[in-house]
């Protein structure tokens, strides 16, 4: 079942650095877990640290290829597998994997029973409650701003004319290196994608400044739009650039991803959409059973 309620921005503003949420969590579990298995050791128990890193290699490893398996196509080559700035990884698959090396370990080393448990229970417990406070604090609750932005031949476009399909807006700007990196990707995905809008929104620049920069790099995607006043920053309450926002046929916020996009990351957020926005229309369908 398709649940839509709010999604939190995944990424935490340090300065001019834009940190990514999973990571962050997955480190400050890790510290708390480390520190508690610190702690058991100073008690005279057995060092449960080298257990904890060990299985949370496996789980990153098993997450990683998972991803990258479901998503084969996107990647080529070995490089662009491992290059994990895109953060494609299945979350579940490793910690499963982790669970079950975990639960092997502690059976065949009973000395570890108590300093393993205790200090792997202790990392998620504070990861879980730092995401979910993060999770209340930040949500995105926002619907499709009601805002016109301009094209680049200057003519208005209200963002509520287009409603109707699946719409991706992709936060940028000319000096965002990570920015340069993805948007090849993101004009030919705008030019063979179908049942999808992509459209480039330039934040903070004026028309010459973008109409150069696309002209020098070679790109001509379908819709470019000005957003001189970062109107979409702000209402989506994004820490950084790029941004790309993942909406509904209805306006509503499916998902969202801070930083760079990878093919792979790409093609598993428009399948979500698509299906988001499938549900969303059967929903209204009388007679429809979802």
């Amino acid at each position: 079942m398709f649940v839509q309620p709010e999604i939190t921005m995944q990424a935490l503003p340090l300065g001019p650095l834009v940190l990514p949420w999973g990571p962050v969590l997955v480190l400050v579990g890790y510290v708390v877990a480390a520190l508690v298995a610190w702690l058991e050791r100073r008690d005279g128990r057995a060092d449960a640290e080298p257990a904890l890193f060990a299985l949370l290699l496996l789980a990153l490893l098993t997450a990683r290829a998972v991803f990258v398996a479901r998503h084969w196509a996107a990647y080529h080559g070995v490089l662009a597998m491992l290059d994990i700035r895109d953060l494609g990884f299945a979350p579940w698959p490793g910690a499963i994997v982790a669970l079950l090396g975990g639960a092997l370990w502690l059976w065949r080393r009973p000395a570890l029973r108590r300093p393993l448990a205790l200090s792997a229970a202790s990392g998620l417990v504070i990861a879980g409650l730092i995401g979910a406070i993060v999770s209340i604090a930040q949500p995105l609750r926002t619907p499709l701003p009601e805002v016109t932005l301009r094209t680049l031949d200057g003519a208005a476009q209200p963002l509520a004319a287009l409603r109707g399909t699946p719409l991706v807006l992709n936060l940028w700007a000319t000096w965002c290196p990570p920015c340069e990196r993805e948007l090849p990707l993101l004009v030919n995905a705008a030019r063979s994608e179908r049942g999808v809008r992509i459209v480039l929104v330039d934040q903070g620049q004026d028309t010459v400044t973008v109409r150069d920069y696309l002209r020098a790099h070679r790109l001509d995607p379908p819709m470019v739009l000005l957003d001189g006043d970062e109107v979409l920053l702000r209402a989506y309450h994004s820490p950084g650039l790029p941004t790309t926002l993942f909406i509904a046929a209805d306006g509503r916020l499916v998902s969202a991803h801070v930083g760079e996009l990878s093919r792979a990351t790409l093609a598993q957020a428009l399948t979500q959409l698509r299906a988001a926005s499938m549900r969303a229309a059967s929903a209204h369908i009388p007679g429809s059973a979802f």
